[in-house]
């Protein structure tokens, strides 16, 4: 059985215990580049997305940042910036955690939709206006408060207070947050991840840097006897000949499995 685990889910099963890994949380300081809530107590590295929300949050308190926090910014972004030149959104197909719990979700047997490409355009418009916008203005770290791992963290850590949770200060932000939580994987099982599609800002930056990192798909059309495989194959409904570069492209290579002709490789850019 455990010869029929493909790589990809050896890796995101790798990913999902040492990001999660309480032994080494010392290391809790440090950006990850990919979208893992820091909050657990599990947590061995730091969600990127909060070193931008503490910024805004503390221009909203203050009207100043500390250098503290500008260097805190800084060295996300230059966190940020390495994975986005090598890796891209490799990152967010074989290393995201909650990419893999989507991805999980994704398998219940059912009719499927996919969401069109374009809505991948928005994740940095509405991070902007979630995250940044929406922290400064309510002087907290709001698209924390409503980020699906997150509320998965909270719902761990206070189950035997569920309604307790929900009654304190934040309750109704709190409900907010268990919707978007459940409306996710409920979306998960009928099309692929609807939450890196729609809302993370951070595969909506990697795949900026589609047509420039490191690691690179690369399509050969005089090998292609056009079966359509690779698009029936790419959850995203990309074509893989034409789309290589494409920013929704999460280099799953899922494509490259269903062509038996080596029209679709995987390459690094030297």
């Amino acid at each position: 059985m455990l010869n029929k685990i493909s790589p990809r889910r050896w890796v995101q099963m790798l990913t999902l215990v040492a990001s999660n890994l309480y032994i080494v949380s010392w290391f809790r300081f440090v950006p990850c580049g990919f979208l893992n809530c820091s909050r657990c107590p599990w947590a061995t590295v730091k969600c990127p997305l909060i070193s931008f929300q503490t910024g805004a949050m503390v221009m909203g308190l203050y009207g100043t940042m500390p250098a503290k926090t500008i260097t805190l910014i800084l060295f996300t972004s230059a966190v940020l910036i390495i994975f986005g030149s090598t890796l891209a959104t490799w990152t967010c197909g074989w290393l995201c955690p909650f990419g893999f719990i989507q991805d999980m979700f994704h398998k219940i047997k059912t009719p499927k939709f996919r969401l069109p490409t374009w809505v991948g355009w928005l994740r940095l418009p509405l991070f902007l206006l979630l995250g940044i916008a929406a922290s400064h203005w309510t002087k907290s770290l709001f698209f924390c408060a409503i980020c699906p791992p997150g509320t998965i963290n909270r719902l761990i850590q206070d189950a035997a207070g569920i309604p307790q949770f929900l009654r304190g200060p934040e309750g109704t932000l709190a409900v907010v947050s268990i919707v978007v939580l459940v409306v996710t994987l409920l979306l998960s099982i009928f099309t692929y991840r609807p939450f890196c599609n729609l809302l993370c800002p951070i595969g909506g930056l990697y795949g900026l840097f589609n047509k420039i990192s490191g690691l690179f798909r690369k399509a050969d059309p005089k090998n292609c006897n056009a079966c359509g495989l690779c698009h029936k194959a790419c959850d995203q409904g990309l074509n893989p000949l034409k789309d290589t570069d494409h920013a929704s492209c999460e280099r799953c290579f899922e494509c490259h499995k269903s062509c038996s002709q080596g029209a679709l490789k995987a390459d690094v850019r030297l």
